[in-house]
């Protein structure tokens, strides 16, 4: 067995260990509870959530409301629907309610909070990371933030059609002189493997796009990504690296946002992220 493959086995175990205590890191706080797991996705208790970020929760039956930063939603324990200000979202899983608990999933609180999510497995740490703080914002034109990703931007193995989406960025910090984009799939199932690598695009690009000639700058080519089928819904999150050097030096493939930020750790001087769910 290759080391690479020992840490993802250690990573997927320790994901599967569940009804083990688990720490939800969030905004400053740190939550040590009981974790769920459910048809391959992270459940946490969101009264519990809400009452460590000091925010109001509303259970009234079936019907779950409340304001976070501003925002109002609702939802009903058993549906797919989360409402965010009129808006409604698709979930991955149905909330449901247990002891006089609501337990939603990890992307769940990713998408009402605005936050990305990262699991530390040696720690058993759900990590919450919040975008609202970032000044190196990153845009894509065809899909929103925390959305569903289209069809036409999966594997044409899976029925998709391997699109390039239109990717944007802004704010990008002094001393930049190239940019790197990588798409990494968030579910420990997948380890972090990067579906597209894209590195030393010049220091004057502020986007990369289906018209553009990438060929110079594309380690891994992108095809569409793939989640695994029954595994509930997957986040991928679009890194776009800011690097103070035109040519980054490292051996070997990079097959995953781990390796990315190894290779190039030293170099990087913010990373813009973008989120988005997609599922089979």
């Amino acid at each position: 067995m290759t080391n690479e493959q020992d840490t993802i086995e250690r990573r997927i175990a320790s994901y599967l260990q569940w009804n083990l205590p688990v720490t939800v890191a969030v905004d400053g706080q740190r939550l040590t509870t009981d974790g769920l797991m459910v048809n391959a996705q992270i459940y946490i208790p969101l009264k519990a959530y809400f009452r460590a970020l000091d925010q109001k929760l509303n259970a009234g039956g079936f019907n779950v409301s409340g304001t976070y930063l501003g925002d109002q939603f609702e939802f009903t324990l058993g549906t797919k629907t989360l409402r965010i200000n009129g808006q409604g979202f698709p979930l991955d899983q149905a909330p449901f309610g247990s002891n006089q608990e609501i337990y939603v999933t990890a992307a769940f609180v990713a998408v009402l909070t605005r936050h990305t999510y990262e699991w530390a497995a040696s720690e058993r740490v759900i990590m919450f990371l919040p975008l609202d703080d970032a000044e190196f914002e990153v845009s894509i034109a065809e899909f929103s933030p925390f959305s569903v990703l289209p069809r036409k931007f999966l594997s044409q193995d899976l029925g998709g059609d391997g699109e390039i989406p239109s990717l944007f960025w802004a704010n990008a910090p002094e001393g930049t002189k190239s940019f790197a984009v990588f798409l990494g799939d968030e579910h420990p199932i997948n380890a972090g493997y990067s579906y597209w690598n894209v590195i030393g695009i010049p220091e004057d690009w502020t986007s990369v796009t289906a018209q553009d000639d990438l060929t110079a700058y594309t380690q891994r080519k992108y095809r569409g990504v793939a989640p695994m089928q029954s595994s509930g819904y997957h986040e991928y999150l679009f890194y776009v690296f800011a690097l103070d050097a035109e040519k980054v030096p490292f051996t070997g493939a990079i097959n995953s946002i781990d390796d990315a930020k190894t290779a190039l750790g030293q170099h990087t001087l913010d990373i813009g992220l973008y989120p988005v769910f997609a599922q089979l």
